[in-house]
């Protein structure tokens, strides 16, 4: 006996929703990664990066601790998108559940990457140098050095000065 269900019921229409959301949120994933990383390369927090090819040397005078969220893999959205899909499921019927399935999908992937991030978190510095020349940089450094540390700057890496 073959018994036939509405097509919004159908589970095989209900698989192919989800899915449809997890990717969906997966794209829409694309462009965040890409921002991410934009924002993320290795420069001094100024925004200028040092063209000096001789060691420029110089004293700590204020270190700062700074929280970096991680980046999003993408797996926090799919995760977050599948149960939010399937969390809206359980709402409504016809149009209405599949609003509340892509809606929860939606929500859910947003969530699962924001989730994401934040277990991935890092403790960077925000290390302000004054420079024998007398001018002052800062840079986001993930070394810790002390205040009155004498560093040097070669190239686009801070060091301890010999």
């Amino acid at each position: 006996m073959r018994t036939h269900l509405p097509p919004a019921t159908h589970p095989t229409s209900r698989l192919s929703a989800l899915l449809g959301c997890a990717l969906v949120a997966a794209a829409l994933n694309a462009p965040l990664q890409a921002q991410a990383a934009a924002t993320s390369a290795a420069t001094p927090a100024s925004g200028k990066a040092s063209g000096a090819t001789a060691p420029r040397k110089g004293t700590v005078t204020d270190v700062r601790e700074v929280q970096v969220k991680g980046e999003g893999s993408g797996v926090g959205v799919v995760a977050g998108a599948v149960v939010g899909g399937l969390l809206g499921n359980q709402i409504g019927r016809g149009s209405g559940n599949t609003i509340a399935t892509v809606g929860g999908a939606v929500a859910g992937g947003y969530a699962g990457n924001e989730v994401e991030k934040n277990v991935k978190k890092s403790t960077l510095f925000k290390t302000t140098v004054q420079f024998e020349d007398g001018s002052v940089h800062s840079y986001t450094l993930g070394q810790r050095y002390a205040v009155g540390a004498r560093v040097q700057m070669n190239g686009k890496k801070v060091t301890l000065a010999p």
